[in-house]
């Protein structure tokens, strides 16, 4: 039962308005780096993706993960 509720909240799409109104405002603060968001709170950011993955899953299940690029590049995006 537990993971048809898992895998049920799993499907349910994401809504990330808030992290990307956070990677749009800061995003200049954090070039070159990750950065991993819980909506609008920087929970880990750093220049390995995986050293930033991994901090933000000891703190989170599910975290928004962004590559700042400079403005005329766009981020990228994972977390999935």
């Amino acid at each position: 039962m537990f993971s048809l509720l898992l895998l049920a909240a799993l499907a349910e799409p994401l809504d990330c308005k808030l992290e990307m109104r956070w990677i749009s405002q800061h995003r200049h603060e954090y070039i070159g780096e990750w950065v991993a968001l819980d909506g609008d709170r920087l929970i880990a950011h750093g220049k390995d993706a995986d050293t930033v993955f991994a901090a933000a899953r000891s703190q989170i299940a599910i975290p928004f993960l962004a590559h700042c690029q400079p403005d005329d590049e766009l981020p990228t995006v994972g977390g999935f």
